[in-house]
């Protein structure tokens, strides 16, 4: 008997989009407003974690305002959108690709906000390629556990994703996960998890499709 095809569920900003230059550039601008220590490539993706309002804590920046902290992600949004750096992971669009031909299933799972996840999602042409797009009503940042329940998804799912955060969401509701380095978190964070780990998305393929 043949064992089931998984749905693809797919983490957006630095899994299927290449945002790390883009998001950092963004933050180090903050920090720099602020006197704070900016960061440099390797020390983001040592440091990044979820939901990002701790990271942004982290890094000395307090918000005891709620509205100070939705008027930067907003403010962050704005500066991440015109940012010179943003393009799909190499390998992205191949793997859709490729799923699409073994008839799998494909959407999107993501903490970006909604209307801003489908512009991309549509900006990068990849939009077509995926049954359902899920988004957060906010620009928090926050955790995607509520909104992966509510997707109710049925039979196996795979969720690709690039942070420890995406590891929690998947073993939360019993789904398979593969990490890809190449984002917002570093190879040896995301082995902690025990998940797969690739060094890109060229390699994601064969790994489902073997």
């Amino acid at each position: 008997m043949d064992t089931p095809r998984p749905l693809i569920v797919w983490d957006f900003n630095g899994t299927l989009l290449d945002d790390l230059r883009a998001c950092l550039d963004a933050l180090n601008s903050f920090l720099r407003v602020r006197h704070l220590p900016t960061l440099s490539r390797e020390a983001y993706r040592t440091r990044f974690t979820f939901p990002v309002a701790a990271f942004y804590h982290d890094l000395g920046m307090d918000f005891p305002d709620p509205f100070d902290w939705e008027s930067l992600g907003e403010s962050f949004h704005m500066r991440y959108l015109f940012s010179p750096h943003l393009a799909l992971q190499p390998g992205a669009r191949e793997a859709l690709t490729a799923f699409r031909a073994a008839g799998l299933r494909q959407g999107v799972l993501s903490a970006l906000e909604q209307g801003l996840l489908e512009a991309q999602l549509r900006q990068f042409g990849i939009d077509g390629f995926m049954d359902f797009i899920c988004g957060s009503r906010n620009y928090e940042g926050a955790s995607k556990e509520a909104a992966a329940r509510a997707l109710a998804l049925q039979g196996p799912v795979l969720l690709v994703g690039d942070t420890l955060h995406d590891a929690e969401v998947a073993r939360s509701q019993g789904w398979d996960c593969i990490l890809c380095a190449a984002g917002h978190q570093t190879a040896e964070r995301l082995a902690t998890t025990g998940f797969p780990v690739i060094p890109s998305l060229r390699d994601l393929p064969g790994k489902v499709l073997a």
